[in-house]
């Protein structure tokens, strides 16, 4: 009996230093410093850790997070891939797909500047954290799973190429909204994001591919620059995806108006890769190797132009 009292009272010692030794050494986020303006988020890079604090790689030794990525508060490490050998060995590059399964209704600001930079957009204007996008005419399919299909496609080939790949989402139940996105692209040093969207028209003729990019901000003579230079970047990115999929070229198009790229402090792109509101560019844009030729064009212009420019 006495023996039995003794075992008793060991196994919860026993157990309570084993949970004690596993989580030696574990992981930790960033520390988190508010901007002292109040609207831009600062953050310690420390790339390579999930939201949780696990870094995880896969067993097939491909780079690529497989933590899903359901939420991502601010202050905490943005998820990245490992960066590999190739020419874009070293380059930080996120790719967005745009929307989710269930949109946030909430508000967040769409500009970190204030008013008195830019009077129509601003941190006053709040519009909502996220939206599920539109469908296919012809497909049914949602459009943020066929945002994820291409932008999957992009990060493995980006990867490839030895690119550290920072991915807002991985699966359509994410719960992120644009700014957080944004926030999260800065936080891991990002030099380039491609924010994957599929487009939707009233008129069911309308196809082809347009990019956006940013506008007039916060009309500092810095910004003009860097939306100057973004407009010329946007127009070799398009001419390399129309030479690759030989869709419609359709315009690069200067805004304010798109929460993802105002809080972005780099190159940023919304490709718009066709519209799912045209029945046979609603079908190719589902197709695999539509997919491929969309992807490959992105590529050429990351290695040919941007590394070259």
């Amino acid at each position: 009996m006495r023996r039995f009292f003794l075992l008793v009272l060991l196994v919860p010692v026993l157990l309570l230093s084993s949970c004690v030794m596993s989580n030696v050494g574990a992981p930790t986020a960033a520390p988190f410093t508010p901007d002292p303006s109040g609207n831009v988020a600062v953050f310690t890079p420390d790339t390579g850790v999930t939201p949780d604090g696990n870094a995880t790689v896969p067993a097939d030794g491909t780079n690529s997070v497989v933590t899903p990525i359901d939420s991502w508060t601010e202050g905490t490490p943005a998820p990245t891939s490992q960066s590999g050998s190739g020419p874009l060995s070293g380059l930080v590059i996120c790719v967005d797909a745009g929307h989710q399964e269930t949109g946030l209704t909430e508000k967040e600001p769409c500009a970190p500047w204030g008013p008195e930079a830019n009077s129509k957009v601003n941190n006053t204007t709040m519009k909502a954290k996220a939206t599920s996008g539109t469908s296919g005419v012809s497909t049914k399919k949602t459009e943020y799973a066929v945002n994820l299909e291409i932008a999957l496609k992009l990060r493995d080939a980006l990867e490839a190429k030895g690119a550290t790949v920072v991915m807002c989402r991985i699966d359509n139940s994410s719960s992120i909204s644009n700014r957080e996105r944004a926030l999260m692209a800065n936080e891991a040093n990002a030099v380039l994001t491609f924010n994957i969207h599929c487009n939707g028209s009233d008129n069911s003729s309308v196809s082809g591919v347009e990019i956006y990019v940013r506008g007039t901000g916060d009309n500092t003579s810095e910004y003009a620059e860097r939306s100057k230079t973004d407009a010329a970047l946007g127009q070799k990115l398009l001419d390399r995806i129309i030479a690759a999929t030989g869709a419609k070229k359709r315009n690069v198009n200067k805004s304010d108006s798109y929460t993802g790229i105002n809080w972005r402090d780099h190159t940023t792109f919304i490709v718009e890769c066709g519209f799912m509101s045209n029945p046979e560019e609603d079908v190719l844009l589902s197709t695999p190797e539509y997919q491929d030729k969309f992807v490959s064009g992105i590529v050429k212009f990351v290695t040919d132009d941007y590394l070259n420019g």
